[in-house]
């Protein structure tokens, strides 16, 4: 006697490494399952695909779907290329692989752009934990998130990450990053606001003593 469980048992597909079982409707009913190759840490910095993301898909949809300036974009879109070892205007001999060596004024001349224009993406990938410092002009993107490495090299820098105590990394929603440039335009009139009510207490003037010149 053959059971319905068996039957199904015999008709799963057999998945191998680097593949994915993925299951769609027929439009029927139905389901399809089938197994493919997953493509999905894939990330393309160049003409050549290089490096590895938990989804680059799904990395692409949140910055497609995140209501930022285009400058910020532009300028992730420049540190990622900025880790690939051929990237022009980058000196890679001054920074370990899977590092950019990069500071504000270079970064603001590959992106054409001001140094606010720059500096305020900067803060703010640095505060949903995409990126941090390793140390001055030395930046390390998230591992997790792009890397361009082998697999063995991408393990290897999120160790680095974790010891380092790099900042978990934050997926926003749409509207995150107008909430956060509102919270620190709120932040910074609260200080100024702070810093006008400070009172100011005049010293004492001391009166110098003259003295008289003698005929």
């Amino acid at each position: 006697m053959i059971f319905l469980e068996d039957l199904l048992m015999e008709q799963l597909p057999i998945v191998r490494p680097g593949q994915r079982v993925v299951a769609r409707s027929d439009g029927k009913g139905g389901m399809v399952v089938s197994v493919e190759k997953i493509k999905g840490r894939e990330f393309a910095v160049s003409a050549q695909l290089k490096g590895y993301v938990l989804d680059a898909r799904l990395l692409m949809d949140v910055l497609g779907s995140m209501k930022m300036p285009g400058s910020w974009f532009q300028v992730w879109c420049k540190l990622v290329a900025a880790q690939d070892p051929g990237y022009h205007g980058v000196d890679r001999t001054k920074a370990p692989r899977g590092y950019v060596r990069i500071n504000q004024r270079d970064l603001q001349q590959l992106c054409s752009l001001s140094a606010a224009s720059v500096s305020e993406p900067s803060q703010f990938f640095h505060h949903i934990g995409w990126m941090r410092t390793a140390k001055p002009g030395v930046l390390q993107l998230n591992p997790w998130l792009t890397v361009a490495g082998t697999s063995a090299e991408q393990e290897e820098w999120q160790k680095e990450w974790n010891a380092a105590k790099g900042p978990a990394c934050v997926i926003p929603a749409p509207d995150y990053p107008a909430e956060w440039r509102a919270e620190r335009a709120k932040a910074k009139k609260e200080t100024e606001a702070a810093r006008r009510r400070e009172k100011v207490v005049a010293l004492p003037r001391r009166r110098q003593a003259f003295r008289q010149a003698s005929a």
